[in-house]
């Protein structure tokens, strides 16, 4: 993507046309701008009066407004152990806003808080017996034939 004209270039390309002389093309080549770009330039300022680019317009308001962040810190100050899913049933719930999952998430990584187990809670779960090579006792031998003279 094209990064942005400075203000600065834009006043100094318009104030080059006001003057004359030279064509759009020639003003145009020698700022390293657009023929199309300094086109529009000149409209805006014909018809709005205006030299510099709009503000950006900030794009959407967030979903999640500071009461339900503070909400939703309270919920991981319950449990950690939640799922996206249920952190944002319990916003609906709590808050009355409607969130999904990774706007949840999103949300948990402008708090800073994580939703995972520390490593202590790794080791929960059902113990495994014999976590070396499994042995199965009895099974030695069962399967060969006796050798000749030995009961078997």
């Amino acid at each position: 993507m094209a990064r942005a004209y400075t203000a600065e270039l834009r006043d100094r390309v318009l104030r080059a046309c006001e003057r004359g002389g030279l064509s759009r093309g020639a003003i145009a080549e020698l700022f390293g701008v657009g023929e199309s770009t300094l086109y529009r330039w000149q409209q805006t300022w014909r018809t709005e009066g205006r030299r510099e680019a709009r503000p950006h317009a900030g794009g959407p308001a967030p979903r999640l407004d500071e009461a339900a962040l503070d909400r939703l810190k309270e919920l991981v100050a319950e449990a950690n152990d939640r799922t996206l899913a249920e952190y944002a049933a319990a916003l609906r719930e709590r808050a009355g806003v409607e969130a999904s999952g990774p706007t949840v998430c999103r949300a948990l990584r402008k708090l800073g808080l994580t939703r995972k187990k520390g490593a202590a809670g790794r080791g929960a779960g059902p113990a495994r017996a014999g976590r070396g090579p499994r042995r199965v006792a009895g099974r030695a031998g069962r399967d060969r034939a006796a050798a000749p003279g030995v009961p078997g």
